[in-house]
C-alpha cells in the first residue's frame, strides 16, 4: 500500500554481469493522468506491473482532454477531434466501437458587414490556406522563409493582387487576418513567425476532424481504462489515482537506487521509476525547481526550443437554436470595422477564426480562437467576453438568422493553468535547426548504474505526431514498453 511516507513493497534486483532485470513488482510513479499517463498506466497493469500510483495535479483526469457536461450532451474544452484514420491509434482502438462521426465540410465565410462570400472564393481561400500549412515540403516562393508567418506575408500579397476584380482582391486581404489565426489553431503558436516552415510532423490519412458524437474524448481514456464498452472488464486503475497532487520536486534520480518525488502538500512518495507526463509548458517553467539534479543540457535545450503555445474556446448554451443544423462559419473583418473594433477594446476578436456547432448539442456554439491575444482573452471577465460575442453575433449573423443571445458561457484557460501552461507543441523556428528535439527530450534518465529512473511521455516526446492525442498514447506506450520489454538493461 502507498503511503505519504512512501512505504515500498521490497524490490529484489537480479544482478548479473550484463546489467539488471526489472521485477514487475517494481515501484512505479507515473506523474499526470493525460492521455499519455493513463495509457502508460494501463499498459503496465496489463503486464502485471501492478506496484503503481498516479500522481495528479487537477482534481480530475484526462489532462489535456476534459469533456464536461454542457447543454444536452460533453463538450470538449481541450483535445476535440480524432486527425485521421490510418496509423492513428486512436482510430485502431475505436473504429467498431461506433463511438466517431465524419466531419461535415461546410464552412461558409461572411464579412462584417453581413455579406456571404461567394462559393468561388471561399474556394480559393481555402485552398491558399491549406497551401500554408506546415510541412515537410516547403512551397517555392518560400525558399528563403524559415516560418509559417514569413512565408504567408510573402504570398498573401501575390495572393491579393490574384483576385480576379477588385471586390475579391479585397475580399483576398481580409481574409489574412483570419488565416493567421486558422493556421495558429492548428499548431498553437501565439506568433505565426515561431512556426517553422518546414516540420516533421505527419498527418494520418483519412478523415482529419472525425469528433465523438456528443460523448467527449473522455472515451478514449474509458476505453482505455476499460470501463468501456464493458465495465465489467475495468482495470484497477481507479484506487491507483491521487488528486491535487503538485509535483514539486523529483530527486535522487541520478546517484540513488530510489526516486524521490514531493509534492506541494508535503507528501514524499519513493520509486524505482518516475514516468513524467506534464507539458512542455509545464516543463519550461519548472524544470530548474523540478529536478534535483539539473536536468541534462541537452534536455534543457529541447525543453527550451520546442514550441509550446496555446488556443483558447469560448463554449456558448443559447436558449433556443436559432441556426440550421450543422451550420458554421468563418468571419472576415473588414477595414472599417477592424478601426471599430479598436475604438471598443474588441481588438483581440481578430483571433477569433470561427464558430461551429457542438456535435448532437443542438442549443450549443463553439468559437475558436488563436493568436497573439489568446492570453488576454484568458483574463477577461464572463461580462466582457459576452458582450463581445453578441457582438459577433449581431454583426456577423443577425442579417441571416432571427439570432438570440447565449444565457450561458464557458472559457478555456489553459495558458494561465500552471498545470498546463498552454495546449500542445510545435516545430519553432529555433528548434528545428536542432534537429528532433521531440527525441531528445523523450529520451529517460538513468542513474550512473545504468537503470531506468524517470522516463518522459507525452505528445511533445512524439517525433512525428506531436499535438495530438494519437501521439501522446503512442508515448506512454512506448515508455511502458521501455520498462516491460526492455528488462536486460546493458
Amino acid at each position: 500500500m502507498w503511503l505519504k511516507t512512501a512505504i515500498l513493497i521490497p524490490i529484489f534486483l537480479i544482478h548479473g554481469i550484463i546489467g539488471s532485470i526489472i521485477p514487475s513488482d517494481s515501484a512505479i510513479i507515473v506523474i499526470g493522468s493525460g492521455p499519455s499517463g493513463i495509457a502508460a498506466a494501463t499498459k503496465l497493469l496489463k503486464n502485471n506491473f501492478t506496484n503503481l500510483i498516479i500522481l495528479e495535479a487537477e482534481n480530475r483526469i484526462g489532462g489535456r482532454i476534459n469533456s464536461i457536461k454542457f447543454g444536452n450532451a460533453y463538450v470538449d474544452l481541450g483535445a476535440e477531434y480524432c486527425h485521421g484514420q490510418e496509423g492513428n491509434i486512436v482510430y485502431s482502438m475505436v473504429k467498431d466501437l461506433d463511438v466517431l462521426r465524419h466531419s461535415v465540410n461546410k464552412f461558409p465565410v461572411i464579412r462584417s458587414n453581413g455579406e456571404k462570400v461567394d462559393e468561388e472564393t471561399v474556394r480559393k481561400i481555402w485552398e491558399f490556406t491549406e497551401s500554408l500549412e506546415a510541412t515537410d515540403k516547403p512551397l517555392p516562393e518560400c525558399d528563403n522563409a524559415t516560418s509559417v508567418g514569413e512565408c504567408l506575408d510573402i504570398r498573401s500579397k501575390v495572393f491579393e493582387a490574384s483576385g480576379k476584380n477588385e471586390k475579391q482582391k479585397e475580399i483576398f486581404s481580409e481574409a489574412k487576418i483570419w488565416i493567421e489565426s486558422y493556421i495558429s489553431s492548428l499548431d498553437s503558436p501565439l506568433d505565426l513567425h515561431d512556426l517553422n516552415e518546414n516540420t516533421n510532423y505527419r498527418k494520418c490519412e483519412g478523415d482529419l476532424g472525425m469528433h465523438w458524437n456528443g460523448h467527449g474524448y473522455k472515451t478514449i481514456l474509458e476505453i482505455m481504462m476499460q470501463k468501456y464498452p464493458n465495465p465489467d472488464n475495468q482495470l484497477p486503475i481507479d484506487d491507483k489515482i491521487f488528486f491535487k497532487k503538485v509535483v514539486s520536486n523529483i530527486s535522487d534520480w541520478q546517484k540513488n537506487d530510489k526516486v524521490i518525488v514531493t509534492t506541494t502538500d508535503g507528501s514524499k512518495y519513493e520509486a524505482d521509476h518516475v514516468i513524467f507526463t506534464p507539458s512542455v509548458g509545464v516543463l519550461k517553467a519548472n524544470h530548474q525547481e523540478l529536478f534535483m539534479p539539473a536536468l541534462p543540457t541537452d534536455k534543457i535545450s529541447a525543453i527550451k526550443n520546442i514550441g509550446f503555445g496555446a488556443i483558447l474556446k469560448v463554449i456558448l448554451h443559447f436558449p433556443e437554436r436559432w441556426y440550421e443544423e450543422n451550420d458554421e462559419w468563418a468571419f472576415l473583418w473588414i477595414a472599417k470595422d477592424i478601426e471599430e473594433l479598436k475604438q471598443k477594446n474588441f481588438e483581440w476578436l481578430l483571433d477569433f477564426n470561427g464558430m461551429v456547432q457542438a456535435e448532437n448539442n443542438p442549443n450549443v456554439l463553439i468559437a475558436w480562437y488563436a493568436g497573439s491575444h489568446v492570453p488576454l482573452i484568458e483574463t477577461l471577465p464572463e461580462v466582457i467576453i459576452k458582450e463581445a460575442h453578441e457582438y459577433v453575433i449581431n454583426k456577423f449573423l443577425a442579417p441571416h438568422y432571427n439570432v438570440t443571445m447565449p444565457d450561458k458561457i464557458i472559457k478555456t484557460t489553459w495558458y494561465s493553468n500552471p498545470n498546463f501552461r498552454g495546449t500542445y507543441s510545435y516545430e519553432s523556428v529555433k528548434g528545428r535547426s536542432q534537429g528532433n528535439l521531440q527525441e531528445k527530450l523523450g529520451s529517460p534518465l538513468k542513474n550512473e548504474n545504468g537503470k531506468l529512473s524517470v522516463l518522459f511521455a507525452g505528445e511533445a516526446t512524439h517525433p512525428h505526431y506531436f499535438s495530438t492525442v494519437h501521439g501522446a498514447i503512442e508515448s506512454g506506450y512506448r515508455e511502458a514498453n521501455r520498462l516491460i520489454t526492455n528488462q536486460i538493461k546493458h
